[in-house]
């Protein structure tokens, strides 16, 4: 008790309230094991955007751990404090970095849902970050760049420190821009209000980069991941745990604003559903049919865009809803969608086959209600189903 008294009347002799960063590092650990238990109420959540997610939780709790250390070493002798001060530090810049790429990808893929975008933001915000790893590797050869660590083992900001923190105002500023993009384009709107998160993150880093010594970056980062947090358990009811596409619920949210809205557009839309879908439940239990759910949600995942969104809408039903597509889209479409389940049994080494059997209709935005849309799109698939049932039967 009286070393770590000494330690802290000796943190406040050099400008640092150590007391202040216990306290604020203590309550951003509480605030994220909170985040992980309720987290743990929602683990069967299998999408990408969970486990990036976790991702940022998880390097931010070893974060608010590893800034205490840091600050507990300052300036204390020995060898092995110099190597822990430079492998503490090297961490927490890196870190910081890594939750600003996480945050776009987490966003985009929230708003978007589209795997090919996820991996363009990582090869784009990848180079930086490499950047960034060649710069930390200099300072330990006393380039002074990020940061370096003195003889008697004092940390100190290196020459071009501003650039980590800038690095991390462009992720939240790109997010900020995807939100009013999502916003601005017709129709597809994410339940996600981006601010939730940048607004406490950017003033915690900017708090902490003006002032040295207070403990505010990784603290407000705990409290922003909490809100958005407690935003995806109210989020989850309008997504399908299951496939990880949207549900009926939000198919119907978006026919009613899009039939609301001021312009008449044209939409089209594939309803279809799995062929022989009880068959794999009996022959090979649940399980594998739930697999085969969780199959057919990935390949419609992949073909989404900006104006193209998909919905498991029950059971083993599956509706692709194109917002501005034309009648040439949507067979085409239709083409993409039986290529991915052919070149997927092909390739998965399933115990089961993939098929679907589709139906498509379009219509004009203006006037259109959700239960006429439903009916064209049933009759269009029942009426495919039985064609492909009589031309099995020859």
């Amino acid at each position: 008790m009286m070393a770590l008294q000494n330690i802290l009347i000796a943190s406040s002799n050099n400008g640092i309230v150590l007391e202040e960063i216990l306290v604020a590092n203590a309550i951003g650990l509480l605030v994220l094991i909170v985040s992980l238990l309720s987290r743990v109420e929602i683990k069967k959540e299998r999408h990408l955007s969970g486990k990036i997610f976790d991702g940022m939780v998880w390097i931010t709790f070893f974060a608010l751990i590893l800034e205490t250390v840091t600050f507990l070493l300052d300036e204390k002798p020995g060898a092995l404090v110099h190597f822990l001060q430079y492998a503490t530090n090297t961490y927490l810049f890196l870190a910081s970095s890594l939750v600003g790429i996480l945050w776009v990808l987490f966003v985009d893929i929230r708003i978007f849902r589209s795997s090919t975008r996820i991996k363009w933001w990582l090869k784009f915000l990848i180079i930086p970050y490499i950047a960034l790893i060649v710069l930390i590797i200099f300072d330990y050869f006393g380039a002074d760049i990020i940061f370096s660590i003195t003889e008697q083992n004092k940390y100190d900001r290196g020459k071009f420190v501003m650039l980590t923190f800038g690095f991390v105002f462009c992720c939240y500023f790109i997010t900020l821009a995807l939100a009013v993009l999502a916003v601005k384009r017709d129709g597809h709107i994410r339940f996600f209000p981006v601010h939730y998160f940048v607004i406490p993150s950017l003033l915690g880093t900017l708090v902490q980069g003006m002032f040295y010594g207070l403990a505010a970056g990784w603290l407000c980062l705990s409290i922003a991941l909490l809100f958005v947090q407690l935003h995806l358990a109210n989020q989850n009811a309008y997504e399908d745990e299951l496939s990880g596409l949207y549900n009926r619920k939000y198919f119907g949210w978006m026919i009613e604003k899009l039939a609301k809205g001021k312009k008449n557009r044209f939409i089209s839309a594939i309803m279809m559903d799995i062929d022989r879908f009880k068959l794999i439940n009996d022959e090979f239990g649940h399980s594998v049919g739930d697999d085969a759910i969780r199959s057919i949600g990935k390949l419609l995942t992949d073909i989404t865009s900006d104006d193209v969104i998909a919905f498991r809408v029950g059971g083993d039903e599956f509706t692709v809803l194109h917002i501005g597509g034309t009648e040439a889209d949507i067979e085409q479409l239709t083409f993409i969608i039986n290529e991915r389940i052919s070149d997927f049994n092909k390739t998965a080494k399933k115990p089961y086959s993939l098929s679907v059997s589709m139906g498509y209709s379009t219509c004009q935005t203006t006037g259109t209600s959700l239960d006429f849309f439903f009916h064209q799109l049933d009759q269009k698939m029942y009426e495919q189903k039985a064609l492909q049932y009589a031309k099995n039967q020859k």
